[in-house]
């Protein structure tokens, strides 16, 4: 797989409590839902003129997990009709991706380095925008593999916004 260009149906359900949260989409920026996104973690520097917003998770070790954008409050028709939010600095409101704040279980979903049963509790990490492997590409994981369906794919229960008050450098 690789970024995403267009709106993507997961299959997803809550993994535990968990309540809505909505986020700034930074100016420019494009997200679609069903998107992995990733706020800019303040603490280490990293993307200083998009502190506070949150944008298409990529592998970068400045980048917090966020979750899933499961909603937007869509800018224009024209990205209602896509299912994306784009960033814009004079919006009002502003241009929001919503997440689940608390543990998803991403169904059936394609990850790279699965290989048998024994993966089961393995740590999963985002790679982009769409896509999850079992190396760590020197970033904090994002959830485990909760279940698994063949040597290419599985249910990863994803931390959520949550996961950001516990340790991240969990493996």
């Amino acid at each position: 797989m690789a970024a995403l260009t267009a709106y993507v149906d997961r299959r997803f359900r809550p993994g535990g409590f968990s309540w809505p949260q909505n986020w700034v989409v930074n100016n420019a920026d494009v997200i679609f839902i069903g998107s992995f996104v990733g706020l800019p973690n303040p603490s280490s520097g990293g993307l200083t003129a998009k502190r506070g917003f949150v944008v298409p998770f990529s592998v970068q070790q400045n980048l917090m997990w966020v979750g899933v954008c499961v909603r937007t409050n869509y800018e224009s028709t024209t990205d209602q009709a896509a299912n994306k939010v784009t960033g814009v600095s004079a919006g009002t409101p502003p241009p929001e991706a919503w997440t689940e704040g608390g543990p998803v279980v991403l169904e059936q979903y394609a990850v790279t380095g699965l290989s048998a049963q024994s993966d089961m509790g393995k740590a999963v990490f985002a790679t982009s925008d769409n896509d999850l492997t079992l190396t760590q590409p020197n970033v904090p994981s994002i959830g485990r593999v909760c279940y698994w369906y063949s040597a290419s794919s599985a249910d990863v229960l994803t931390y959520g916004f949550l996961g950001l008050f516990a340790s991240q450098t969990v493996v």
